[in-house]
């Protein structure tokens, strides 16, 4: 399920909240870089309406060059976001909380078994 518009701000977000209710590894393009592989935990708001995905990253290309960890990603700068037939169990260190900065709007499942 990618969208390769020219917009890069044109996902398909039925894909992101598919991945978070199935608990579903994702392959994502950011900011016109190379595909990461991701495990979708949350969707954010901030204040200022900016939307991002919180997501632990498995593999694939970083600014800073650590390629395993929590990131953060904004909607906006998605090009390509295609579920992959993995499934995951949500990290046990993965929070999902409002705080002054950011909202959660979506969420993975943190209980019960995974969909297959």
């Amino acid at each position: 399920m990618s969208n390769h518009a020219n917009d890069a701000a044109v996902i398909d977000r039925r894909a992101l909240m598919r991945g978070l209710d199935e608990r579903r590894q994702m392959q994502l393009v950011f900011g016109g870089g190379k595909p990461r592989i991701v495990q979708p935990h949350a969707i954010l708001k901030k204040g200022d309406g900016t939307e991002i995905l919180q997501a632990y990253q498995l593999h694939g290309q970083t600014e800073k060059g650590s390629e395993k960890g929590w990131k953060h990603f904004e909607l906006a700068k998605l090009s390509e976001v295609d579920l992959l037939p993995d499934y995951f169990q949500p990290r046990r260190d993965f929070r999902p909380q409002n705080s002054a900065s950011a909202t959660v709007i979506a969420s993975v499942r943190l209980d019960g078994a995974i969909k297959t």
